[in-house]
């Protein structure tokens, strides 16, 4: 046995057992930092196990960004909307006051902002279309039935565009009447009733729960890719069927990325901050978070 060899498999040996220590005690750092990379290992040896996918991006050889076009874009990401009297969580930046929501589209529109659409979004990425220096996109995660009370509405005065990326279980077959006070999602008529405004895309049908066990950590369920495929049909059997897609928590997964791309989905959102810029990865694009706090003219500042 040659002596190259012969140290790969001590090395092969060592990792191993250093992630066997890891799983057996993962409560500490070294075997958290060990397990971590013993995924790195994994994830190269399930690129060389599967079927090549071609989810490289290349810009065009003569790609330059146009005088007056977008050189960046932000993607800005909200979630719940409500009143301020009913917000009884000001520290959970998830849940936005509807005060605030207004005055940050009110200044896009004042600013003369732009609001492309995803497929606008996928086109600037890949290099084949510009967009408007000011441009943005605007994103909601979940499908709460406030984004269509108070949301919608506001949008639709000025004519921007948004999308809103659902959790399928939760899209109710029947429109249930608004209470602020209470958590509720978006029904099929109010989907449809919105679609003037909205477009919907898929946060999973029923993956948007913590359930994967992971070096220690409790991820979302959408790590397991073994109801991955399962879900996504469902997904679709619902009638959300595009190409674009955010990761539950914002959480992903190189086997996650590979049965995304192996359905069809060209395109994905994290929850990592930051603009997007032609040339960058269609699946792991970045997001802005807006709070309550926040002031758009900072944000939306490179």
């Amino acid at each position: 046995m040659s002596r190259f060899k012969k140290y790969a498999l001590i090395s092969l040996a060592f990792m191993i057992i250093l992630y066997a220590v890891a799983v057996a005690n993962p409560g500490t750092v070294l075997s958290r930092k060990a397990c971590s990379s013993w995924s790195l290992v994994k994830d190269q040896a399930f690129l060389m196990t599967h079927p090549k996918l071609d989810g490289s991006l290349k810009l065009p050889a003569n790609f330059t960004i146009q005088p007056g076009t977008a050189e960046q874009v932000p993607v800005l990401m909200y979630h719940y909307i409500t009143p301020k009297a009913y917000n009884d969580q000001p520290d959970n930046n998830s849940i936005m006051n509807l005060e605030d929501f207004e005055a940050g589209i009110d200044y896009l529109y004042e600013q003369g902002y732009y609001t492309a659409t995803m497929e606008e979004l996928e086109q600037y990425v890949l290099g084949k279309a510009t967009l408007p220096a000011k441009s943005v996109v605007i994103t909601f995660d979940d499908g709460y039935q406030n984004n269509y009370t108070y949301a919608y509405p506001i949008l639709k005065k000025y004519g921007f565009h948004a999308a809103i990326f659902l959790i399928g279980s939760r899209v109710q077959t029947e429109t249930s009447v608004f209470d602020p006070a209470k958590k509720s999602f978006l029904s099929q008529e109010e989907i449809e009733a919105s679609s003037d405004v909205f477009e919907y895309h898929s946060h999973t049908y029923d993956l948007h729960h913590k359930g994967f066990m992971k070096c220690g950590l409790n991820y979302a369920s959408g790590f397991d890719t073994t109801s991955l495929e399962s879900d996504i049909a469902k997904m679709k059997e619902l009638g959300i069927d595009s190409p674009y897609f955010a990761y539950p928590y914002g959480e992903k997964s190189t086997p996650m990325v590979y049965y995304l791309q192996k359905n069809n989905y060209r395109m994905a959102m994290t929850v990592h901050q930051g603009f997007v810029k032609p040339g960058d990865s269609p699946m792991r694009l970045k997001r802005l978070t807006v709070t309550s706090a926040t002031n758009m003219a900072d944000l939306l500042q490179p």
